[in-house]
């Protein structure tokens, strides 16, 4: 990996002084996961000698582990007097490990490399010191990671859907298959909500809308929910079907029609399949 520094919820390695680094000085070439890590399953039929491909999944998620340091250019003096800085405190030590070490907490992850800039792996971590003589060096952590591949930052498409009733999107993702995206929709008039995508067979239902009704659907938790108080019945209006975007080899450009007049947000972050 070849990386001096990363982000983390919000916050830099560099913030506390700190690089990715490796106390292995042994060199040559490294073979790393980039996210297309999938177990294909094989028959071969009786009488044959060619197999068949009857299933592939992702067995585990993406995986990284690597170290960190004292950044020597700002802890030392050229004359190394003060090499004694580059050892890691325990205050040190405890205030990287609770900002890295989130228990049931999946953060941000982005690495400032070029080409890198919009990606992003939803992740947390575990922490090992490093010791040398008695005293920590550094760490060596180990990124897990929500899924088998990474994702860019989200793409966001707004569409004034009063006139021309549709809402096109294309899929960037390097999956195919689909993703439920976030939708933010503002109803301009009363009715029977629909959406339906040209690369599905079943529609979005939402019934006994109200102009100026925002109704939000939270696509990865499945979660519907609705800015008017009154609409108490949006449980049983609504039938379950939350939209996708879909992506297959030959086809990944979406159009969503409506039947009412409205204001749609629709947000996602398309799957990358890059390594560290």
């Amino acid at each position: 990996m070849n990386i001096s520094n990363f982000e983390y919820n919000g916050e830099k390695l560099s913030d506390y002084g700190m690089i990715v680094c490796s106390f292995n000085r042994a060199e040559g070439i490294e073979t790393v996961s980039s996210g297309a890590d999938i177990t294909f399953n094989q028959i071969k039929p009786a009488g044959s000698n060619n197999f068949r491909l009857y299933s592939s999944i992702y067995e585990t998620a993406f995986s990284s582990t690597f170290q960190i340091c004292k950044n020597p250019c700002i802890q030392c003096n050229n004359d190394h007097e003060n090499s004694e800085n580059l050892y890691l405190s325990v205050s040190e030590i405890s205030g990287i490990q609770r900002w890295l070490c989130q228990k049931n907490k999946y953060k941000k992850f982005k690495i400032y490399q070029k080409d890198y800039e919009h990606i992003y792996w939803s992740a947390t971590f575990s922490s090992k010191q490093i010791e040398l003589d008695g005293k920590t060096v550094g760490l060596e952590l180990t990124l897990y990671t929500d899924a088998p591949f990474a994702y860019m930052d989200d793409i966001v498409i707004e569409k004034d859907c009063s006139n021309n009733l549709s809402l096109t999107v294309y899929d960037i993702s390097d999956e195919e298959g689909f993703i439920y995206p976030d939708i933010k929709i503002t109803i301009l008039e009363d009715g029977d909500f629909s959406l339906e995508n040209s690369l599905d067979c079943k529609v979005t239902k939402i019934n006994g809308c109200k102009s100026g009704e925002i109704i939000t659907l939270n696509g990865k938790c499945q979660i519907i929910s609705s800015s008017l108080s009154s609409h108490t019945t949006l449980a049983k209006d609504f039938n379950y079907f939350f939209p996708k975007i879909i992506n297959s080899y030959s086809e990944n450009n979406n159009t969503y029609t409506c039947n009412l007049k409205c204001l749609i947000t629709m947000s996602y972050s398309p799957i990358r399949k890059v390594g560290l």
